[in-house]
């Protein structure tokens, strides 16, 4: 793979990418308020174990960093963290948790996840939470997260099938159930333009993790590995949450 050219122009067919960043910006009051409650409330007691094998000193990319709650777990643990996103509106609310939290120093940075602006094999792990549903070029997103990771790098990827009840009448059925379980905090922000949005986003169309577990393998991902955190429906037959694990 050829050297990242920071002067490189990107050919890309994104539509929605500012007015995604635009609606997250609105959201970032409200998301900081409820990664708030997820930490009071231990959250990350759930998620640490999946980064114990890392080891100290690591370097990670938090990419779509939202208010900062991986960055934050993650400096914890002793890894030396880059916190990415393309809002800034999460990267204010993520320097903001980090300067009240914790004593070590994060890197913060705004990047698209589609486009980033690393050099190859740049770090040791990428993670990602609730991220790639709303991403234009999920697969060109991974293609990028696999080239700054260094031979061996790890893969993390946390999300949700969030918007597969617009196409799918399984994920239809238990819609209700999965918004009683939510924990947003919208603070008055109307959701209609993700809504909208989220009708023109591949993802919304894909049944995950499969997809990922696909795509990660046709890029040259190793030891790709999927697990389900979230079922609902009749006989738990609808997967809602998921964990992506790979390696470079």
């Amino acid at each position: 793979m050829d050297d990242y050219d920071p002067g490189k122009t990107f050919v890309t067919h994104m539509r929605y990418l500012e007015k995604i960043k635009d609606y997250w910006d609105t959201r970032s009051e409200g998301y900081s308020l409820q990664i708030a409650k997820e930490m009071e409330e231990k959250k990350d007691d759930f998620y640490r174990p999946y980064f114990q094998d890392m080891q100290s000193g690591s370097s990670v990319l938090d990419v779509g960093c939202g208010p900062g709650f991986f960055s934050l777990l993650l400096t914890s643990l002793g890894l030396k963290v880059t916190a990415a996103d393309y809002s800034e509106g999460m990267l204010k609310k993520a320097k903001e948790l980090i300067r009240k939290n914790s004593s070590k120093e994060v890197e913060f940075i705004r990047a698209d996840a589609q486009n980033l602006p690393f050099a190859n094999e740049s770090f040791d792990a990428v993670v990602s939470r609730n991220l790639v549903w709303n991403l234009e070029e999920p697969e060109k997103a991974f293609s990028e997260w696999l080239r700054v990771l260094k031979p061996g790098g790890k893969l993390l990827i946390f999300d949700g099938n969030h918007y597969c009840y617009l196409f799918n009448k399984d994920y239809a059925a238990v819609q209700n159930d999965v918004e009683k379980v939510s924990n947003h905090i919208l603070l008055d922000v109307k959701t209609n333009v993700i809504d909208e949005i989220a009708k023109d986003l591949p993802l919304s169309k894909r049944i995950r993790p499969e997809w990922d577990e696909e795509v990660l393998k046709s890029l040259g991902a190793k030891n790709v590995e999927t697990e389900i955190l979230l079922w609902e429906g009749e006989k738990e037959s609808v997967p809602v949450r998921f964990v992506v694990k790979a390696e470079k």
